[in-house]
């Protein structure tokens, strides 16, 4: 199988799974309400004009950023997601969803942004691409960041089988974001269970400085 017939198949992995409703539990598991609570709180202002949202399935914390958003832009790379998402109850009128691979689509022709945000995502990126690839998109963010705009980074770790959440390759992200040049603005490590698994999700604040 060649590079971009896999790169597809696996692309249609995550439709596929939309297609049986909601594979994650995101609009209906107690830990993920919670989880979006923190992600909500670790931010420090009141009002971002332009946010940029990767990944964001059926628009389950898109509708709580909405809140602080004038323009917010969702994305992702299932149109099941994404279906979802616009059909849902409660969307406010400035979020567009839209079908888009953050791989393929260039953020610094509609920002410069002050918030992009990136919860769960960057580890599936880097299963379906080389890490040259997801250096260079982390790369290519912070040049579509407004000066003084943030970015939010949250992530699922630990070594309790699965080979993607390792904390060791978590962190490796986590760092590609300061090696480009965010500074760390604020941290945190959100610890619960979730249908009796331990888990923790490593929450984190950049900010381009000016």
């Amino acid at each position: 199988m060649s590079a971009s017939a896999s790169l597809l198949k696996r692309a249609h992995f995550f439709d596929d799974l939309w297609a049986l409703g909601d594979p994650w539990q995101l609009e209906t598991s107690p830990f993920e309400h919670e989880r979006y609570a923190h992600l909500f709180g670790i931010l420090d202002q009141r009002r971002y004009p332009c946010i940029l949202e990767i990944g964001c399935g059926a628009g389950a914390f898109t509708r709580i950023l909405a809140s602080l958003a004038q323009r917010l832009l969702a994305l992702d790379v299932s149109p099941k997601a994404i279906g979802n998402a616009r059909a849902a109850p409660g969307t406010s009128n400035q979020i567009e969803f839209r079908v888009a691979n953050i791989m393929d689509y260039d953020p610094e022709e509609e920002g410069p942004w002050d918030l992009i945000v990136m919860s769960e995502t960057i580890y599936y990126l880097g299963w379906l691409y080389s890490f040259f690839d997801v250096s260079w998109l982390a790369s290519r963010l912070h040049a579509a960041t407004r000066p003084g705009g943030q970015l939010l980074l949250a992530n699922t770790q630990g070594d309790a089988g699965e080979p993607l959440l390792l904390s060791w390759i978590i962190r490796t992200y986590r760092d590609l974001f300061l090696n480009v040049g965010y500074e760390l603005r604020s941290e945190e490590i959100f610890r619960a269970q979730k249908n009796g698994v331990d888990l923790e999700v490593l929450i984190s604040l950049f900010c381009k400085t000016i």
